[in-house]
């Protein structure tokens, strides 16, 4: 017997969605393993929060994370969260993770200063080198 919802991805009928879950089956295991490993740090994320993180589609990430509920690893929590959609999303944590941990700040880099103007002819190189 094969496996079903929520081990593999599902569809509520034929046609576009059961293409659709035919086609992400192959990538939903990894998508879902990444997930749980980005949630077990103790953040408190929506579906489209974790898709940012993961740098996914929320389109593949959404229905990952409502297996994942499904299952029991991801719990909804009251707290929602307004979504690019404009709609107000639950806030998910791991099962495992009680205490709340916040996503690091995001570290930029500065890009190097040039030391002079580039050459506006190649020629010119010769004076800065």
């Amino acid at each position: 017997m094969p496996e079903k919802y929520p081990n593999t991805p599902g569809s509520k009928g034929g046609g576009a969605s059961k293409d659709a879950a035919e086609q992400i089956a192959s990538r939903a295991f990894m998508l879902r393993f990444k997930i749980v490993e980005l949630m077990q740090h103790g953040y408190r994320l929506t579906a489209d929060e974790i898709a940012k993180q993961m740098g996914e589609n929320v389109l593949a990430i959404r229905p990952r994370v409502s297996e994942l509920v499904k299952k029991g690893v991801l719990i909804k929590l009251k707290d929602r969260r307004k979504n690019a959609s404009g709609m107000t999303a639950h806030v998910l944590r791991h099962r495992d993770s009680e205490t709340e941990v916040p996503l690091p700040e995001p570290t930029t880099t500065a890009k190097p200063r040039r030391s002079a103007p580039q050459a506006m002819h190649a020629d010119q190189n010769a004076l800065f080198a």
